[in-house]
């Protein structure tokens, strides 16, 4: 029996009146040919049967990323700050851009800062239009400096292919590259035990800490009731913080604790304790805190991660808002510090 004859683009292109090049590009869902007449190819792609041949594929985006690489390499990193100097003074984030400007210069792309304080979202589709970029990353915002729903709106999303960095811009369901905020914190947890502090608590600012409370309340599953502690959320407000903390520490009695937020160290020192003396300290990010002991982030390689995704998209031709988002976590690494020294006795030996 003969094999099946292979539908080609040309089958496809004479079964519908139209060119092969739209057929071409409607498949690899390319906003050049507009949405109904993409919608239009694919269907009729299906319904003859039509799969793409694996080789000839791999052979023709090689050609065809070879021809976009040349003409137009870049990717826009879009700073959503008031002040956008701002954002790359924090050193998580300027690790980020250190890991994704590099990642991108090794994949053949340069990655380029945009700055919506110089210029508003809905114009800069036509500049990423005339310079060929098709990909862009959202980077970290501060939450009340968030462009509006009716600015995010403004432009066309599907035309690009997108990916975040961790909580911000939630409203945008787009593929996500994160720290791995649950297993980090069970990482910390487990490392302060094995230096053996008893009661561990956590200590945090109330916005977005719901990730790194998960894991310091699944951490503790294992521990008798009387080792559990409740995790401290600082209000948003600096007042009355200090009256706060002070009220847990005497409530809870940790002997650690793990530090969601960089003020706690001062915050400490304010109310006289001495560190470590009284109290072993970890940090949830080493970057911008001082805090020598705890979970470094690894910045870097979720700047990498972030642009080898991008990048993956791009070449799967994978535009706009996804049906399922996916979320990319990048582990931690903890690092030891003189903030948490080790309260086990040594091993005399006979």
């Amino acid at each position: 029996m003969g094999s099946k004859q292979r539908i080609t683009y040309s089958d496809i292109a004479k079964a519908l009146g139209i060119s092969k090049m739209t057929v071409s590009y409607s498949l690899r869902n390319d906003p050049r040919i507009s949405e109904a007449t993409r919608k239009r190819v694919q269907q009729k792609a299906k319904a003859m049967g039509y799969q793409p041949d694996p080789m000839l594929s791999a052979l023709s985006n090689y050609r065809h990323e070879t021809k976009e690489k040349a003409a137009k390499a870049s990717l826009a990193w879009l700073n959503f700050h008031r002040h956008p100097d701002k954002q790359r003074e924090k050193e998580v984030f300027n690790l980020y851009w250190k890991g994704a400007y590099e990642m991108a210069r090794q994949l053949g792309f340069h990655l380029e800062e945009f700055r919506l304080s110089e210029l508003p979202l809905h114009r800069m589709h036509g500049i990423f239009k005339a310079r060929g970029i098709r990909g862009l990353l959202l980077t970290p915002t501060p939450q009340d400096e968030e462009p509006s729903a009716a600015e995010l709106a403004t432009f066309p999303w599907k035309d690009y292919a997108l990916v975040r960095f961790g909580e911000s811009l939630r409203s945008l369901k787009v593929n996500v590259v994160s720290g791995a905020q649950v297993s980090n914190t069970i990482l910390a947890f487990e490392e302060m035990q094995k230096k053996g502090y008893r009661r561990i608590g956590y200590a945090g600012e109330y916005r977005r800490q719901h990730l790194f409370s998960a894991g310091y309340l699944w951490a503790q599953q294992a521990l008798p009731r009387s080792r559990q502690l409740a995790p401290l959320f600082l209000n948003n407000q600096e007042t009355g913080r200090h009256g706060q903390l002070e009220k847990w520490l005497k409530q809870q009695r940790p002997d650690a604790l793990i530090c969601g937020a960089p003020c706690l160290l001062n915050m400490l020192k304010e109310l006289g304790y001495r560190i470590p003396a009284d109290l072993g300290l970890a940090s949830m990010s080493k970057q911008d805190n001082p805090i020598d002991a705890g979970i470094d982030q690894n910045p870097v390689e979720i700047g990498r991660t972030a642009i080898l995704t991008l990048v993956s998209q791009l070449n799967e031709n994978s535009y706009g808002i996804p049906a399922t988002p996916r979320e990319i976590l990048v582990e931690g690494r903890w690092t030891e510090g003189s903030m948490l020294p080790n309260r086990l006795l040594p091993d005399i030996k006979p």
